[in-house]
């Protein structure tokens, strides 16, 4: 093959439809792929898609405690057919005690089955003559208390981690023990961990202590009930537990069950006997299901023998809670009648003597009562099940309220354990009790919150009953004195007042908290927290979030803190909720925009070299929301504002790309107006804005964008600015950029750019006042020898093709498409024969070019690209060139023979520009065929 060809392009060429390679495919080159996924009907995709997807999620620790508020405060009741599903619903307060009441105190744990600690103090010598049946018998009841004194150890200074491990330990030898046979010792074990429960040295944890240890009591109870089930009806048989007859149960499986009974109730201490006949309460199925009832009536009695009123209040709890495992709603009387037995003992929370004691472990009254919360709530929540007209019972505990003195952990269970509906149409005489002792409550806050949420909940409610609760509520709150209870009261009751009040009514209370805020003397940082769950609390509630602009308290008080972090937080709280509740919203007015603008400049200010890449992002999308939102009507104004946005926001480059967009939109808005000098400003704003980024990738995707925007306002100066900046940006793009945090290739992107570019190059209108011919393209044709590509990569041989269709397409009379207003080449040179000339020069290098790269491939033996590209300058010859000139038509001949010779797997493409060639009828295809075939 010659080294020379001198390219020759069609002469006066029109427009005309071309007849191009095609054959036949399976799937459409544009359609998605489908990829079928077999789903198990017992579960839903979403289910299967969180199985393999939770694994990988964690939650944020900063927001876990915010998690845990929330799940306490909607606890579900889960019903279903009209029953109370109480399993569920105490596994959901399960999870809440655990995470809530923790400590960083030291533990003590005593135990004979566990390793390590000081041994016990022995009270009593195991040495006994056994001598006969009946001592027998005493002794062995008596081993139940001994334990094996010597064994018994304490293990002390455990954190509250080591002593949660500690308790599975003692779960795992209960089952570990019962599965050889060892059953006294099982019992043992059971019996050691119910003592536990009267040891009250660590207040603040004995509710997660309770539920931690009245799971192994479960555990022991669990596996008595289906030892003794295995030997009324067998290991095989299956049969539910409420469907067990007492009459088919064996005499031996019954006189077992009454062994474990008797063994029960010889334990001497009363609290561990109680947990014990609890934990067996379930197996009175075997011996007379009626003596259920009775034996729960008994034990709710019989708990008024324990003296540590927090101790007696929790023994209730499990004694509730085993019955309603039992019972279903059978149990609900139980309920009643523990919280009846509650209330005649309540007074003793307060007796001095226990105030004493928890005093000692530097605990406060509010943190004391705080510890009853869990089990009153247990004993509220059977209670209102248990009676269909809520609100007279209601209103006979809110009675008993009245008439109690130290009624506030009682009024706190009351509002938090009714349902919203009822609670609100007695609001008005419960924020009445509470205002009429509000300077003696230490629960204040609580029940005020408490109260808060449910009118929060209330679909709608009445202007005028909003007013007066609003105001009896904020002279209530304005009086107390902890800044943090203040706030957690504020969130719920200013969210009332955005639902059902004016803005100027929350306006007023916004004052109000500027000014409590000031009186407080504290500064608001210490309290950024709580400010931004208020803020959040009310900007998701109110319905015009434009509003609370309007407001001239809410700025005020967003800025009453004044670090750095808290204001930074604050400022993406507001924006982040504000474009999140109105995502289409377009921002027109200026206090508004005054205000957005503000708490942006915030979010700009933190940023420094120290900032993570994940916060600058945030930052920048917030920002960038912010700027593509506002609108202002008169053009002009939109300029300077995007002109102000650009000093303002000049460190982000995300939100410096969004404003070079938004100008080149507003240029093209503007074309109808006629306002050249705008669509000038425009253009200049992009050109000058641009070379402030810092991705050479993004700066010429931007450059191309605007010379494109600019061309289409007429603006050709501009945009040759532009495509002149592009061309030397080229050649300083990276091989790989990082993205994502990922190092990725750039050729795909910069091919992309360049094709997009040349096609834009067929319109843009030679400079007049060049002396040479399509300058801008012989200046990117210039540019290509110092792109760092190899001349094998696809990219550089892909973008020689590109161009020299570019150069093809410029040669001919009309141009395929042109922008009304610009006078591109064809309209300008009128294919003047020196205009064409050079063309064909610029055609005759690029071809030569390739040719250069068809060499080098065969160099490297890429077969594969050779015959592609191959093909690729060979359709482009047939098609674009002179085949009547006997330099192209050799160059077309010898580039098929070329093709041919490596023989590439896949024949189809070369096959259909044979028959291609062969359906064009004119002279030159026809001797170009002839050739190939002879040559064949």
């Amino acid at each position: 093959m010659p080294s020379y060809y001198e390219w020759c392009s069609k002469k006066n060429r029109k427009s005309v439809k071309h007849e191009y390679p095609k054959f036949e495919v399976t799937n459409h080159p544009l359609k998605s792929n489908i990829v079928t996924a077999k789903i198990s009907s017992s579960t839903s995709f979403m289910e299967n898609l969180n199985k393999w997807s939770s694994a990988f999620e964690e939650v944020d620790p900063l927001l876990r405690f915010e998690q845990m508020d929330l799940a306490e405060e909607s606890l579900p009741v889960e019903v279903s057919d009209g029953s109370i599903n109480y399993s569920k619903a105490w596994t959901s307060r399960r999870a809440v005690i655990l995470n809530k009441y923790t400590t960083g105190e030291k533990l003590t744990i005593i135990s004979s089955f566990l390793p390590g600690g000081e041994k016990v103090s022995s009270f009593s010598a195991l040495i006994r003559q056994v001598s006969n049946l009946n001592e027998k018998v005493k002794h062995r009841l008596e081993q139940l208390d001994d334990f094996d004194e010597d064994t018994v150890r304490k293990t002390m200074g455990l954190s509250q981690q080591e002593f949660v491990t500690k308790i599975n330990v003692l779960n795992e030898e209960i089952k570990k023990a019962w599965a050889t046979e060892q059953r006294v010792k099982a019992f043992k074990i059971a019996i050691q961990c119910s003592k536990l429960l009267s040891d009250v040295n660590v207040m603040q944890f004995y509710p997660s202590k309770f539920v931690l240890i009245t799971d192994i009591l479960d555990t022991f109870g669990n596996l008595v009930f289906a030892r003794l089930k295995e030997r009324s009806y067998g290991a095989k048989v299956t049969k539910k537990d409420q469907d067990i007859d007492p009459t088919e149960v064996p005499d031996a499986a019954k006189e077992t069950c009454q062994n474990w009974l008797f063994k029960m109730a010889s334990i001497r201490e009363l609290l561990p006997r109680l947990y014990m006949e609890m934990a067996l309460l379930k197996c009175y199925t075997f011996i007379a299901k009626d003596e259920i009832k009775p034996a729960i009536a008994r034990l709710t009695k019989m708990i008024r023998g324990i003296g540590n009123p927090l101790v007696a209040t929790y023994l209730r709890l499990y004694l509730c809670k085993v019955a309603s495992s039992l019972l279903g709603n059978e149990c609900e009387e139980f309920f009643y009648s523990n919280l009846k037995e509650f209330l005649e003992e309540y007074q003793q929370i307060f007796q001095p003597a226990i105030r004493k004691k928890y005093e000692v472990q530097l605990l406060t009254l509010d943190r004391y009562l705080s510890l009853y919360v869990p089990a009153v709530d247990w004993l509220m929540y059977g209670t209102v099940n248990s009676n269909k007209c809520k609100l007279t019972l209601l209103e006979d505990l809110l009675q008993k309220c009245e008439n109690m003195e130290n009624n506030e952990l009682l009024l706190y269970c009351l509002v938090s354990a009714f349902d919203s509906t009822s609670v609100n149409k007695k609001s008005t005489e419960i924020l009445e009790m509470i205002q009429s002792s509000a300077e003696k409550m230490v629960m204040l806050s609580e029940i005020l919150t408490a109260l808060g949420e449910h009118l929060c909940a209330a679909a709608s409610y009445h202007q005028v009953a909003s007013e007066s609760l609003i105001q009896t509520w904020w002279k209530i709150a304005n009086n107390m004195k902890s800044t943090t209870n203040f706030l957690h009261v504020l969130a719920p009751w200013l969210q009332f007042a955005c639902m059902h009040l004016s803005t100027q009514h929350v306006n007023i209370i916004l004052r109000g908290t500027i000014r409590y805020m000031i009186k407080c003397g504290k500064p608001a940082d210490e309290f950024s927290g709580s400010f931004q769950f208020v803020v959040r609390r009310m900007l998701n509630s109110i319905p015009d979030v434009e509003e609370l602009f309007l407001m001239d308290a809410f700025m005020p008080l967003v800025e009453l803190v004044q670090t750095s972090n808290a204001r930074t937080m604050m400022a993406k709280t507001v924006l982040s909720i504000f474009f999140a509740k109105y995502k289409l919203v377009q921002i027109e007015d200026p206090i508004v925009i005054g205000s957005l603008m503000r708490l942006c400049c915030i979010l700009h200010e933190s940023i420094n070299a120290v900032t993570v890449e994940d916060e600058v992002k945030v930052c920048a999308e917030l920002i960038t929301k912010y700027v593509q939102a506002v609108s202002h009507d008169d053009a002009e104004q939109q300029l300077n504002f995007y002109v102000e946005s650009r000093a303002a926001f000049i460190k982000l480059d995300a939100v410096l790309m969004a404003l070079v967009h938004c100008v080149n939109a507003l240029g093209a808005r503007s074309t109808a107006g006629g306002r050249g000098w705008l669509q000038r400003a425009c253009a200049a704003y992009c050109f000058v804005t641009v070379p402030s980024l810092h991705c050479p990738l993004a700066r010429a995707q931007l450059y191309l964008l605007s010379g494109q925007a600019a061309l289409l306002n007429n603006c050709v100066g501009q945009a040759e600015a532009n495509f002149k900046a592009l061309i030397s940006l080229i050649p300083d793009i990276p091989e790989f950029i990082m993205e994502d945090g990922q190092k990725k290739m750039t050729h795909f992107k910069v091919s992309c750019l360049i094709s997009d570019f040349l096609s834009t190059l067929l319109i843009m209108p030679d400079n007049m006042d060049s002396s040479v011919k399509a300058y801008i393209l012989s200046g990117f044709i210039k540019t290509m020898e110092r792109i760092h590509w190899r001349k094998t990569d696809p990219v550089y041989y892909m973008s020689l093709l590109r161009t020299l269709d570019l150069l093809c397409e410029m040669t001919r009379e009309t141009y395929a498409y042109g922008i009304e207003g610009v006078l591109s080449n064809d309209k300008l040179y009128g294919s003047e024969a020196e205009y064409i000339d050079s063309i064909e020069k610029y055609s005759t290098n690029i071809c030569q070019e390739l040719l250069v790269v068809l060499k080098a491939l065969g160099d490297a033996k890429e077969t594969r690209k050779q015959h592609d590209l191959a093909l690729e300058v060979f359709w482009r010859v047939v098609r674009r060139g002179d085949l009547d000139d006997s330099s192209m038509a050799n160059l077309a001949a010898n580039l098929w023979m070329l093709s041919q010779k490596l023989q590439d797997t896949n024949q189809r493409l070369s096959k259909s520009m044979l028959m291609t060639l062969k359906n064009d009828n004119s002279r030159a295809s026809q001797q170009l065929l002839q050739k190939l075939q002879e040559s064949a």
